[in-house]
């Protein structure tokens, strides 16, 4: 799918950057999907920074730990794509 958006965009992306930005989105992803309780990266994070309690939060509809895993995933996958295009040409 993101050779189709890349040829979409009328960009090139360099196979060594698309390549790192795959590692980095997978160095993520199962950093802070690996949940043990007490024992998680976000859990951690989230402790850490202050917000230990949201991230416990699971009422009025609100999933503090769900939220705060949906963060981390769009930031990290936000700077996976300014790493693929590093190295980006026009096609």
């Amino acid at each position: 799918m993101a050779g189709a958006g890349a040829r979409a965009l009328g960009i090139r992306v360099h196979p060594a950057a698309a390549g790192a930005a795959l590692a980095l989105s997978f160095a993520t992803h199962y950093a802070a999907d690996r949940r043990v309780r007490g024992k998680g990266l976000l859990e951690k994070v989230a402790t850490t920074t202050g917000k230990g309690g949201f991230y416990k939060l699971a009422s009025h509809g609100v999933n503090g730990a769900f939220q705060l895993d949906s963060a981390w995933h769009h930031g990290w996958e936000t700077v996976a794509a300014l790493v693929a295009t590093t190295k980006a040409t026009t096609r």
